[in-house]
C-alpha cells in the first residue's frame, strides 16, 4: 500500500515538473477590491478588501492563474483565481495591452464558526511592461468581476491589482 507521503511527493514532483514546462512566469501581486451590493433595494456600497497572491503566468496558453489571501470587512480567508487572456497587444516596444476574461473565488471567516463564500466572473483589462531582456514583468490591470456571495446574493467587485512576476 502507498504512503499518503508517497503519494503527497508524487503529486508536488508532478506538479512542479508540469509548471516549469508550461510557465513563463511566476510573481507576486496585491490588490484592493472595492464591492457594490445590487439586491431589490437599490445599491449600496458594500465594502473593502485587500489581497495578496501568487501568480503563475503560462506560456502555451494564455492562462494566468493565481492563489493567496483576502482581507476585509467580510472577514479574512482564502482566493483563487485564473485568467484567459484574448487581447494581447504590444502598445510600443515591450509594453503592452491584454484583456480578457477568468473566473474568481474566495472563502471567508470572521471566527472559523460561520464561513461566507463568493465566485463570479473576472473582466480584466491591463498593461504589462517586460524589461531585462523580457526577464521581468510588471502589471496593472483592472477587473469588473460580478460575484454571487453567500452572504449578499450580488455583488459587482471592482479589484485593482498590480504585481510584478519573473520570467524563466
Amino acid at each position: 500500500m502507498i504512503s499518503k507521503r508517497k503519494i503527497s511527493a508524487l503529486i508536488i514532483t508532478l506538479f512542479l515538473s508540469l509548471s516549469a514546462a508550461f510557465a513563463t512566469g511566476a510573481g507576486i501581486q496585491a490588490g484592493l477590491k472595492p464591492e457594490v451590493l445590487i439586491n431589490q433595494h437599490g445599491k449600496d456600497f458594500n465594502g473593502f478588501s485587500g489581497t495578496i497572491s501568487g501568480s503563475l503566468r503560462l506560456s502555451r496558453i494564455p492562462l494566468v492563474v493565481g492563489a493567496g489571501f483576502e482581507l476585509g470587512k467580510e472577514g479574512y480567508g482564502l482566493m483563487a483565481f485564473a485568467d484567459y487572456w484574448v487581447v494581447d497587444l504590444q502598445v510600443k516596444n515591450t509594453c503592452n495591452f491584454y484583456s480578457g476574461f477568468g473566473f474568481c473565488a474566495d472563502i471567508l471567516t470572521k471566527s472559523f464558526k460561520d464561513f461566507s463564500y463568493s465566485a463570479g466572473t473576472r473582466f480584466f483589462a491591463g498593461l504589462n511592461w517586460l524589461f531585462y531582456d523580457n526577464y521581468l514583468e510588471v502589471f496593472a490591470q483592472q477587473n469588473i468581476v460580478p460575484t454571487y456571495k453567500s452572504t449578499n446574493n450580488f455583488i459587482i467587485a471592482l479589484p485593482f491589482e498590480a504585481g510584478i512576476r519573473m520570467h524563466f
